[in-house]
């Protein structure tokens, strides 16, 4: 397991302990209720729920915002391949990247939609984005091992789409 994944069980770990334990908090405040309500009390009561889930989303969107990688930008100086996805094909300039430096990919599509994924030799998926006609989609990854990597259309396209492969190779 590596560390993300170590990270996210943790986490899923945490808010489960944490909701069975609200769970229990709500089950024992509706059940042990006899006779009259104070409805002054329910509103406090209430109030500060909302403060809780309002604090434990806080929470959650701070927790993760930093491990978002929408929106990743290549530092200037990157390597840029230009991607044209067009039925039934990929066109790669240039097909060779460098090993342990930022890549960015300008994709583009002059037809429909594709889906641009790249998986390893031993086919491990790597990254994906989908590529739309008349727009350009920026994509910045840092291939750590050389090799050839694969590229598949992730988005039906056509009667080919089946046969819509290429590939670049990763250099040290």
């Amino acid at each position: 397991m590596n560390s993300t994944a170590v990270l996210i069980a943790v986490s899923y770990g945490i808010v489960t302990v944490i909701g069975v334990a609200v769970f229990l908090v709500l089950w024992r405040s509706t059940t042990s209720h006899k006779g009259e309500v104070d409805e002054k009390q329910l509103a406090r009561r209430e109030k500060g729920w909302l403060f809780v889930v309002i604090g434990g989303l806080l929470v959650l969107l701070f927790g993760t915002i930093f491990f978002t990688p929408y929106g990743e930008s290549a530092p200037p100086g990157s390597q840029v391949v230009n991607v044209e996805a067009r039925q039934f094909a990929f066109v790669i300039d240039p097909a060779e990247i460098r090993a342990g430096e930022p890549v960015e990919f300008r994709l583009t599509t002059p037809d429909v939609n594709h889906g641009f994924g790249v998986y390893t030799e031993g086919d491990e998926f790597v990254l994906q984005a989908q590529v739309v006609p008349d727009g350009v989609t920026n994509v910045v990854h840092t291939f750590d091992e050389p090799g050839v990597y694969k590229i598949l259309c992730l988005e039906y396209c056509g009667l080919d789409h089946h046969g819509m492969v290429a590939q670049f190779e990763v250099i040290p």
